[in-house]
């Protein structure tokens, strides 16, 4: 037991070293941002760090009311956890989100969640957060004259409301679909070299999972209003940013030098487009750069935009971090969660679905 905690903590340093060398990397640009914030109104930028720490927590009530509908009830302080934990994760280091995948998949197995509810989970929430962003970027194009593809955009919409509504479907006749694809079990087990009938027991034990899985047109509307207030209260930080850099809340009408909301609104919709790729951790890089040539277009001054890229960056993806990576270390790490593939120590057993990791 002794030696398995050391390994925790040491691998909890190691993890805090490489956060502290990539921070380091990038020490021109935090110098920078330091420097713009000196005379930055320090309420909006107080107000900012708050809506970005709401800005995961209601992404979490979203993993909170999917859960639920599959049957497994998790406590608000629970799903945070765990929210602002893969966030860290996927936000920070190379590759992170595939770590961050499998610390939170992990966790919701010990919270009793079936393979099923996981991977419905996974694919569903990013679904409706998906399709509010495709939406702002509709409206961006059509109320703000975004230069973004409109037929792109709506292709989109097209295929995540087809891909959400076969899901809806799956999830309520999982029986009789499974049943029609059960020819095809053994023709690919044997192709794979995969026992055919291990095989269909775990996709037996699949299907019961996906039945299982009950999520109401009360509880839908929950979960995506939430989304909606995830992407909402982000879009709040930035023009909070632009705010605390400018002395000035951008409002509706034009004002030299200065953005307005659909000058913020659009910033918001471009620069999550030019981060969707995550070529680097946390999209450092295209991230700043769809943000201050954003903000000049819609009125900003170099200076104020570089300013406001900065304090949002430094807000909502450094310090909402340091929180994540705090959760992590302290809540996960040292009770054996990990983001890694394995189980945790400490594991429980299920009859039915087989190691369940301990989330703590």
């Amino acid at each position: 037991m002794l030696k398995s905690r050391w390994w925790r903590w040491l691998l909890a340093l190691v993890v805090l070293i490489v956060v502290g060398v990539l921070s380091y990397q990038q020490y021109d640009v935090l110098l920078g941002g330091l420097a713009h914030l000196r005379n930055a109104e320090p309420l909006p930028l107080a107000l900012c760090l708050l809506t970005a720490l709401l800005s995961l927590a209601a992404m979490a009530e979203v993993m909170r009311q999917l859960m639920a509908a599959g049957g497994s009830k998790v406590s608000p302080g629970e799903t945070n956890a765990i929210t602002f934990a893969s966030n860290a994760w996927a936000t920070t280091l190379p590759g992170g989100a595939a770590f961050s995948a499998i610390l939170t998949y992990k966790v919701q197995r010990g919270w009793g969640a079936s393979r099923a509810l996981c991977a419905w989970f996974f694919v569903f929430s990013g679904l409706i957060s998906t399709m509010w962003l495709v939406l702002l970027g509709i409206s961006a194009v059509v109320f703000l004259g975004a230069r973004i593809s409109l037929a792109s955009l709506i292709i989109t919409l097209l295929v995540m409301v087809a891909v959400s509504f076969g899901l809806y479907v799956a999830s309520r006749n999982p029986h009789p679909i499974a049943h029609a694809c059960r020819p095809l079990v053994r023709p690919i087990a044997k192709l794979f070299r995969k026992d055919p009938d291990k095989a269909a027991e775990s996709i037996g034990g699949f299907v019961n999972g996906l039945a299982a899985i009950q999520l109401t047109p009360g509880r839908f509307a929950k979960a995506a209003i939430f989304s909606l207030l995830n992407r909402g209260i982000d879009i709040l930080s930035l023009w909070l940013c632009a705010w605390a850099i400018t002395g000035t809340m951008p409002g509706i009408d034009r004002i030299p030098d200065h953005t307005t909301i659909a000058g913020v609104l659009l910033t918001y919709v471009t620069t999550k487009i030019a981060g969707s790729v995550q070529a680097t951790p946390g999209g450092l890089g295209p991230v700043e750069a769809a943000l201050v040539t954003t903000l000049v277009a819609t009125g900003m001054t170099v200076v104020h935009a570089t300013g406001t890229a900065v304090a949002y960056r430094l807000i909502t993806l450094v310090l909402v971090n340091v929180v994540g990576w705090l959760i992590y270390v302290l809540h996960y790490l040292r009770r054996g969660v990990s983001a890694r593939e394995g189980t945790a120590d400490g594991e429980a057993r299920n009859p039915r679905e087989g190691a369940v990791p301990t989330a703590g």
